[in-house]
């Protein structure tokens, strides 16, 4: 009797420790793993950022400057991966968050950027003389912003002010900015303005600001299908690997980004006769180019030269 109560005994003691086993080594770090599980799911429910437009835009009406920072963000964010998303009742929401923004009582100057990037974003261009009144503010940064916008919009009446600042009086970024803006809108009656920018090469104040800004002109000049000797110049030798070795402080990936940025003008130039210019050079990226993406897109390019 008493050792079939040991047996008992011993055989209790073993499931006990088996059982134990099985909680220490199983079923705890179960619980750790689905409790984790949940609380990470609850987690991202209460922080989604919210995606629909009308829930952003009540964010910048009434949530905190956090909030509305977070909500401008995100709002761009959508704009710009995907213009067709935009909605025309949304606009005078948008101007009255931007009017806000500037209030003596609020004076947010974070809102106030964001909000004229989403005025950019938009394709509405109804914005476009809000945003050319926003080119005489004081904080240039708020000028360079609305000077980008405009170029987005291709709003064509802002042309004559945005040509201003190609003026010594502004900064280089400001320059900068103007000029690429210029070549978007796609108003030919700047191109004198443009020419003359290259022409002036080098003067004091051209060659403080290095070369982007001439860079950037006959980038310009392309768009709106103009050549002449100097751009042609000057963008071929874009189209030169060897020519940035006098430029150390440009990497690999910004050579690579203009070189990009060039053929993609090319491709969709107005008139396809202009590519001749630019025959051996494209040519040369198409079968030499070290980088896959460029020589794939010299392809496209010189599939239409070829034509």
């Amino acid at each position: 009797m008493t050792n079939i109560q040991n047996q008992e005994q011993a055989s209790s003691t073993e499931s006990s420790r088996i059982y134990s086993l099985f909680y220490s080594f199983f079923l705890i770090p179960l619980m750790i793993v689905v409790f984790g599980i949940l609380f990470y799911l609850l987690f991202a429910v209460i922080t989604e950022e919210p995606t629909d437009i009308n829930q952003l835009l009540i964010k910048l009406e009434t949530g905190s400057i956090r909030d509305k920072a977070n909500a401008s963000y995100r709002m761009n964010k959508l704009f710009f991966n995907d213009p067709d998303i935009y909605n025309s009742s949304y606009t005078n929401r948008i101007i009255k968050i931007h009017n806000m923004s500037k209030s003596e009582y609020l004076s947010d100057n974070t809102l106030r950027l964001h909000t004229i990037m989403i005025m950019g974003n938009s394709n509405d261009s109804t914005f476009g003389p809000i945003l050319i009144n926003e080119l005489k503010a004081q904080n240039e940064e708020f000028r360079i912003k609305s000077i980008e916008a405009l170029g987005k919009l291709k709003y064509e009446n802002a042309s004559d002010e945005i040509n201003k600042f190609l003026s010594s009086n502004n900064s280089f970024l400001e320059k900068l900015a103007a000029t690429g803006t210029l070549g978007n809108i796609g108003n030919k009656n700047v191109i004198p303005s443009l020419v003359e920018l290259i022409n002036s090469w080098p003067s004091d104040w051209l060659e403080t600001d290095g070369p982007e800004l001439r860079w950037e002109a006959a980038l310009a000049l392309l768009k709106l299908d103009y050549i002449d000797n100097k751009t042609e110049k000057i963008i071929n030798s874009l189209l030169k690997r060897s020519y940035y070795q006098s430029y150390n402080e440009l990497d690999e990936n910004t050579i690579n980004f203009v070189m990009l940025k060039i053929l993609n003008i090319l491709f969709s130039i107005d008139d396809p006769k202009l590519l001749i210019y630019f025959n051996e050079s494209v040519k040369f990226l198409a079968s030499e180019d070290p980088n896959l993406e460029i020589r794939n897109y010299a392809k496209k390019v010189y599939n239409i030269l070829k034509k």
